[in-house]
This record gives structure tokens, C-alpha cells and sequence, in this order.
């Protein structure tokens, strides 16, 4: 039995189906039919999505969910390119909750970001327990503290063995002077990690999956952005990506499902800053070929 069925009363056999999606529908002299199935279907919903006459339906997804698209809404492209300036990382924030339903709305427009394969493996975790998070910040920190010198040693033997250093070691070497000072900084009682942030959220994946790196850093980025127009600020943590992938209080503590990592981690809250300017940068390095 097809997922997919054609309303033929409706169908005007216009093939927009058929060039879309070839796999799943086939056009014969007398109507189009579909022979959607595990095998051959995604649950992308494009055939949904473009039949102009609301002809196809899909029993492996949410019909209610499928909105007709207001053509007239749109938005300036100067509009847009000022409100993406308009963000920054921010890291420091007022002690004020930030309400379940606003971070309902943000998790629900994940859902929409595009994955690779569109596999849709990325899942959240959002850390709102103050004890939880100070435990989080101090591990990284202590990861840090152990492994600035072994990750030098362990550079050091991946050349002498004629093998390329691992980018994200490389990475964390040019950090050495910013890791001691987070050292010392722990030390005159600063929380440098999560800046106190009232909520901390991580995007981790199945390592087995098409893209899982970019599945979460654009589910991220979609929170960044979203989370402005609900006077939320927000800014991406590295340094815990980094420390939770490696260092087994961490993996403990967040007690992610088998095979997953962390992708991206971002804090999230009400600024306690207002930037009145958008910021310079350097031109962008491009080649029209």
C-alpha cells in the first residue's frame, strides 16, 4: 500500500508530482499513481506541499500540518540584512526566567530547519537547573585544567608519527592562553563557561547519520535568530562542545542516548546589554567562477 494517495476527482494530472518526486509517482494514460514506501520516501511532504489542487495526501505525516502559504507576506532584504546585523553573542544576562512556552515555540521551529538527507536525528536538550549547569561549567573547566598539557603531548605524537593533527585539537591549541585564563578566572569565583546564563541548550545527534554537525549548528542558528523577536539573546559555546564530546563527567552528566554527540551549545536569556550599532567586519573572501 502506497503512504501517499491522489484524490483523482481532484487531480488535474498536471505532473508537478511526477517531475518532483519520479520515484514515487508515475503518470499512465489513464491518471497519475503513487507507490510511495520505506524504500523510496523520505517524508520530505514536497508532493503534499506543491500540488496545486490539494490532491495528495500522506498517511505517514500530519495533514493538519501542512498550512497554505500566504504569498503576500514577505520581507524587505534590507530589513532582513539589519536584523541579522542586529545579532550579537551576548553574555551577560538578567537573572529572569525565561518561560517554557517561548522555549516551546523556539524547539518547534526546529523542526523545520532542514537536515541532511532530511533524516531529522537532531534532538535538544535544554538545561534550566542552576546546580545542573554550574556542575556542566565547572567539569569544562576542570577538562581544561588536565588536558592543556596532554593535548600538546598529543599533538606532538600525531606528528611524529607522519600523521595529520586532528582539527579540533589544533584548535584548542591556539586557545592555550584563553583555557589558562579560564583556569585562573574559576579561581576569583567567575563563571566563564555559561556566563550564568539562565538556560543552556545543546543540540546533540546520532554520530550515524548524513550530517549531524550541520543538522545542529542550523537547527542553532535558526534559535538565534528566532529568539530575538521574543527579546532573547543568545551565544554559542564552543568550549563546552568541545569538553563534552571528550571528557567522561560530562558524557555522565548529560547521560546523552548511545551514539550521540554534541554539535552545538548555545546559552540563552534576557539581555542585560543594548547594543545601539551594528558591529564592522572584515569584507568576505569570495570567487565568482
Amino acid at each position: 500500500m502506497s503512504w501517499t494517495s491522489i484524490d483523482q476527482d481532484l487531480c488535474d494530472r498536471c505532473g508537478i508530482c511526477v517531475m518532483r518526486c519520479p520515484l514515487n509517482y508515475r503518470e499512465t494514460e489513464d491518471e497519475i499513481q503513487s507507490r510511495a514506501g520505506e524504500e523510496t520516501c523520505n517524508l520530505c511532504g514536497h508532493c503534499v506541499a506543491l500540488c496545486p489542487n490539494a490532491a495528495i495526501s500522506h498517511c505517514k505525516m500530519d495533514m493538519e500540518n501542512f498550512i497554505d502559504i500566504d504569498s503576500s507576506v514577505s520581507f524587505g532584504t534590507q530589513d532582513f540584512i539589519h536584523f541579522v546585523r542586529g545579532r550579537r553573542s551576548h553574555r551577560r544576562f538578567l537573572e529572569k526566567d525565561v518561560p517554557r512556552k517561548d522555549l516551546e515555540t523556539l524547539v518547534d521551529l526546529c523542526r523545520y530547519a532542514p537536515t541532511g538527507s532530511n533524516r531529522q536525528t537532531l534532538e535538544i536538550m535544554i538545561i534550566q537547573d542552576r546546580g545542573k549547569i554550574e556542575r556542566l561549567s565547572n567539569y569544562t573547566v576542570d577538562f581544561f585544567e588536565n588536558e592543556i598539557d596532554s593535548l600538546a603531548r598529543e599533538a606532538e605524537a600525531y606528528r611524529e608519527a607522519g600523521m595529520e593533527v586532528p582539527q579540533i585539537i589544533t584548535s584548542a591549541l591556539t586557545m592555550t592562553d584563553t583555557l589558562n585564563l579560564i583556569v585562573t578566572a574559576r579561581k576569583f569565583g567567575l563563571e566563564v563557561i555559561f556566563h550564568r546564563a539562565p538556560v543552556v541548550m545543546i543540540f546533540h545527534s546520532p554520530v550515524e547519520t548524513s550530517c549531524p554537525k550541520d543538522d545542529c549548528v542550523i537547527a542553532s542558528t535558526t534559535v538565534t535568530l528566532a529568539a530575538r523577536t521574543i527579546n532573547l539573546e543568545t551565544c554559542y559555546i564552543g568550549l563546552f562542545e568541545f569538553a563534552a564530546n571528550t571528557y567522561q563527567p560530562i558524557v555522565e552528566e548529560l547521560n546523552l542516548p548511545e551514539g550521540h554527540k554534541v554539535y552545538s551549545v548555545l546559552i540563552l536569556g534576557y539581555p542585560e546589554l543594548q547594543f545601539y550599532r551594528t558591529v564592522d567586519r572584515k569584507p568576505m573572501r569570495v570567487q565568482y567562477l
